[in-house]
């Protein structure tokens, strides 16, 4: 699988940039790329069990970007999608149901300033619910 292994999985840009603004919301209590949680988020804060993953929208199929697959290679690049879409899918139902509220950004939405402002609202109401009910 030579293939994957030019493709980065940990400090993307989507990822930094969810870094950097959580950094500037304050929020305290988050670590990054939890590799000891199902799925592997990109960030958690574990006491109020909130876990949050940012999907590129190439990898994950994304239905907004609707990215073309590459013409080479076409069944092995649809599998893997459709795969990542399948293992986020089960990867949701798995931390929902241990108690987790997920929640998924898309990269373009992360890319966008405009949208940052919605996710922020998102992330701050997901926290502060968790917070009420511990």
């Amino acid at each position: 699988k030579k293939t994957m292994r030019a493709v980065k999985g940990k400090g993307t840009k989507p990822e930094r940039l969810l870094f950097s603004m959580l950094a500037g919301m304050r929020l305290k209590g988050w670590r990054k790329n939890a590799d000891d949680i199902m799925g592997k988020p990109d960030v958690v804060f574990p006491l109020e069990q909130v876990a949050i993953f940012v999907d590129g929208c190439f990898w994950h199929g994304c239905p907004h970007c609707q990215r073309k697959l590459p013409q080479t290679n076409r069944d092995y690049w649809e599998r893997k999608v459709n795969r990542n879409i399948e293992l986020a899918r089960q990867h949701n139902q798995k931390l929902s149901k241990a108690g987790w509220l997920v929640i998924r950004i898309w990269e373009h939405e992360i890319s966008n300033p405009a949208e940052r402002k919605h996710i922020r609202n998102k992330i701050n109401n997901a926290i502060n619910s968790r917070m009420s009910h511990q």
